[in-house]
């Protein structure tokens, strides 16, 4: 068994033992969907799976907060990568969950929004900025392997002049979380430092 299904294990009974029916609900239905590879060849339901277990060691005692974010993680992608709607994702697990999908979400209609419109959308959610930290943490952590050099130093570019601002912006807007934040911010930096200096060797 890998390293990724024993995670996904994990997290599927951590959330049933916490009565956390509606992230249960949200894994199984978004695993149906990303049933596909990441670019580095690995399955394409363990960036969720990533996203959703360090999502737990953040510091969030409020059970319902935790559940929201865990569902906004499992269904962050299905509906700019998808045929699901925000109104089916609304109707299956609630309207805070859908709202949080919709900032999330950067292709809608088929139009991709342009970057600032984008972060805006997700500093007006806090769980939101939560889900796209760690979201950004996870794609920062896989690029070896995934991205080429020049993408990387792209990425690398965007995550500072967009993400990590969004993510100081939560700091000041939202201060019940941010303990979150900073953990997510001092990942982020931790990982851009290791690869940065490996892509300068």
């Amino acid at each position: 068994m890998t390293n990724y299904e024993k995670t996904k294990i994990a997290i599927h009974y951590r959330m049933l033992g916490a009565n956390m029916l509606n992230a249960v609900k949200a894994m199984n239905f978004a695993i149906d969907y990303h049933n596909g590879k990441r670019k580095d060849g690995s399955p394409e339901f363990s960036h969720q799976v990533f996203i959703a277990n360090f999502a737990f060691t953040l510091p969030i005692y409020d059970k319902h907060v935790m559940e929201t974010l865990l569902c906004s993680i499992f269904l962050h992608d299905v509906c700019e990568d998808y045929d699901v709607s925000f109104s089916d994702i609304e109707e299956r697990f609630g309207k805070e969950v859908s709202d949080i999908v919709r900032c999330l979400t950067k292709v809608i209609n088929g139009k991709k929004l342009d970057e600032v419109t984008y972060v805006n959308n997700i500093t007006k959610n806090p769980i939101a900025i939560i889900a796209k930290g760690c979201d950004r943490l996870h794609n920062i952590s896989s690029m070896i392997g995934g991205f080429s050099k020049e993408k990387r130093k792209s990425y690398i570019l965007e995550t500072t002049e967009y993400i990590l601002p969004t993510v100081k912006y939560g700091r000041k807007q939202y201060p019940e979380y941010e303990l979150c934040y900073e953990n997510i911010k001092q990942s982020i930096n931790g990982r851009i430092e290791i690869i940065s200096y490996f892509d300068n060797q």
